[in-house]
């Protein structure tokens, strides 16, 4: 079984996602804000750009590491999660945002997640592989201190990715599938 395809006893089963469902066939997906911990159990900062590193990870995060493939773990590079679920989680808890305290590093807006699994995507001028949906961990309560943060994400937490190309994400980059054309030239 290839990296992409690995199966992960943690991840969340498409059938089961509660986030943004597609309704259509085509959508237009942005990147809203990105987050950082240098600390692994630090806040998450608020960048207006970071540098991403293929099979690495993000400058400055807590998980910029020589080779995520060679751990056998190429999941671990970067987190996405759909400010749509954030908005309606924030809502479920009663706070203005939760945004910064889910440890995630990517937030979109316009993209169903789960139309990125086990699929290239460009997020700006990187390239990324949709690897696994995932839920919320009991770190994450402890680390953000916000009690039931853990329910609300509870099967919509997000898609952990691979970075497969360097470059540099920025705040209001589009995110699109990547080309059938250029997917089968990489392969």
């Amino acid at each position: 079984m290839s990296q992409a395809e690995q199966v992960f006893s943690w991840e969340t089963p498409p059938e089961l996602w509660r986030g943004l469902k597609p309704t259509a066939s085509t959508w237009s997906g942005s990147v809203i804000s990105i987050f950082i911990a240098p600390d692994p159990s630090g806040s998450m900062v608020s960048v207006p750009e970071v540098r991403a590193f293929a099979d690495r990870g993000l400058e400055g995060d807590r998980f910029l590491r020589d080779s995520w493939s060679a751990a056998n773990r190429p999941d671990k590079a970067v987190s996405l999660i759909e400010e749509e679920v954030l908005e309606l989680a924030a809502k479920e808890l009663g706070v203005a945002s939760i945004a910064d305290k889910t440890r995630r590093n990517i937030v979109t807006r316009g993209v169903p997640l789960v139309e990125l699994l086990q699929r290239e995507f460009v997020l700006g001028g990187v390239v990324m592989r949709g690897i696994r949906l995932f839920e919320p961990c009991g770190h994450l309560e402890k680390v953000s201190k916000v009690r039931g943060i853990f329910k609300v994400l509870e099967r919509r937490s997000g898609l952990k990715a691979a970075i497969l190309s360097d470059g540099v994400i920025r705040v209001g980059d589009k995110i699109a599938l990547q080309p059938a054309a250029s997917m089968a030239r990489s392969s």
